[in-house]
């Protein structure tokens, strides 16, 4: 291949021609639109669980003595609940959008901390949605058995 692109990422002793420079810019796109649509969901799951939690509460409250374990539960404590799940949602994408920030930067002025630093919040965002996936896959075993 005559037409392999050198850059500056070569320093790091890699050579990224144009099919992984396309891949780059794909994956980037992708990421950057995954991570907002999740951003308008951590939104909507905010607004819904504001405005939702406190009714829902007082009506399992209005149901007697089925619900009753309820009782003693406050909204105030659903409504901090809500907000902790959607703020840890949230950073956790904002991994995957800085990921796509960075590539983007990294592709347009050929700068490997740019690379480097976008890899990085794809590692992070990877550990932290696998560290998810195994305590929910340990506890729907857990429930299974028990």
């Amino acid at each position: 291949m005559d037409n392999l692109q050198h850059d500056q990422l070569g320093n790091m002793g890699l050579e990224i021609d144009n099919d992984v420079r396309i891949q780059f810019n794909e994956a980037a796109k992708w990421t950057k639109f995954i991570s907002i649509v999740m951003f308008v969901a951590c939104g909507l799951l905010l607004i819904v669980g504001l405005l939702g939690g406190a009714a829902l509460v007082s009506a399992l409250k209005t149901l007697g003595s089925t619900y009753e374990v309820f009782g003693e539960f406050n909204g105030a404590i659903l409504i901090i609940i809500i907000v902790i799940v959607v703020g840890v949602l949230a950073l956790v994408y904002y991994f995957l959008f800085n990921f796509s920030k960075k590539i983007k930067m990294a592709l347009l002025s050929e700068n490997t901390a740019d690379l480097n630093a976008g890899l990085k919040s794809l590692k992070i965002f990877f550990i932290v949605t696998t560290v998810f996936a195994i305590l929910s896959l340990v506890s729907n075993i857990y429930n299974l058995f028990f």
